[in-house]
């Protein structure tokens, strides 16, 4: 059989815009039946729902607003802060590049002993990423602190819902009782319907900024409740059950692995400590590390792998518990 004669070239060609004529009818049956999935949704539950309607998706998605950035933010997000964020982090944004840049320096002064003149290429990188892993430590804590604590404000909103209390009004409780971070988001969440904004916006607005996905299932469910109404107080309930036996599984992953995580702090401490006692024992054999170029070389490759050695092991710990 000869696979290129012009007839079996036309047959080939044939059969391949026959398969593409068939999946094109495929795709086009699946959207009529979607489209016509959404217009019997649309008129069972257009009577009972409100005349502005809610779409879940753009709450349960996180928020892109990167097209939206300027310049200016564009190189901020190089050095991991957001400047329409600033609660993420406690310092000043100066303060934080300030340290970065500090310790971007003297880890290029390690690159310059061992390579020369190319060493003064880990500059900028180590800068970029010592300030994105401050802003992103700064931003995990913060997170984590929002989860610890959100089960109790769901309670108290729950508790606050039961008795006949507005739902504006329990998250003015919430915000006048929860430590930060919570009481703030929780108040400028009241503040914003005082003002006489959407519940769903300003719910919206809130897990944006939080970033966490219990926060994001918090708003749907609140925007859902206002619309069609339900059972608010047991859904909640549920949630914050689910958030604290999360929490109770993560820590008891930290416990399980406190060894290891011992055995991270004793084996990155053993080299300093072990130098500095060569130091005080014998100062003369420890000082061609300072003053032989050889032994510059030779500590800031040891620098250099002790500190990659830390990052990897902390690395394979969060990898584990995550």
């Amino acid at each position: 059989m000869n696979w290129t004669s012009p007839t079996m070239l036309i047959g080939m060609g044939l059969l391949v815009l026959v398969g593409f004529a068939f999946s094109g009818l495929l795709v086009a049956r699946a959207q009529a039946e979607q489209q016509r999935f959404a217009h019997r949704s649309g008129e069972v539950l257009g009577r009972h729902s409100r005349t502005r309607r809610f779409v879940a998706a753009s709450i349960l998605t996180r928020s892109n607003d990167a097209a939206q950035r300027s310049v200016l933010g564009h190189v901020a997000g190089w050095f991991g802060f957001v400047p329409g964020r600033p609660e993420q982090c406690p310092l000043p944004w100066w303060i934080v590049l300030a340290t970065a840049l500090a310790v971007a320096k003297a880890g290029q002064s390690i690159a310059t002993s061992l390579l020369g003149p190319l060493g003064w290429i880990a500059l900028p990188v180590l800068w970029i990423g010592a300030s994105r892993w401050i802003f992103a430590w700064f931003a995990t804590r913060r997170r984590q602190r929002l989860l610890t604590q959100f089960p109790d404000a769901l309670t108290m909103i729950v508790r606050s819902v039961r008795v006949g209390v507005p739902v504006g009004e329990a998250m003015r409780a919430v915000a006048r009782e929860m430590p930060v971070p919570t009481g703030p988001e929780f108040e400028k969440v009241a503040h914003r319907l005082a003002l006489g904004g959407q519940i769903e916006d300003a719910l919206r607005e809130m897990a944006a900024r939080a970033g966490l996905a219990e926060y994001r299932f918090f708003a749907m469910a609140l925007a859902l409740q206002n619309q069609t109404g339900g059972g608010l107080s047991e859904t909640l309930e549920g949630l914050a059950d689910m958030i604290r036996r999360r929490l109770a599984v993560k820590q008891r992953g930290k416990a399980l692995a406190s060894e290891a995580q011992m055995s991270i702090y004793v084996l990155s401490s053993l080299p300093p400590i072990c130098g500095l006692m060569l130091a005080i024992m014998n100062p003369q054999y420890f000082g061609v590390l300072l003053h032989n170029p050889t032994g510059h070389k030779l500590l800031g490759a040891s620098i250099g792998l002790l500190v990659f050695g830390w990052f990897t092991m902390r690395w394979m710990m969060r990898k584990s518990l995550s």
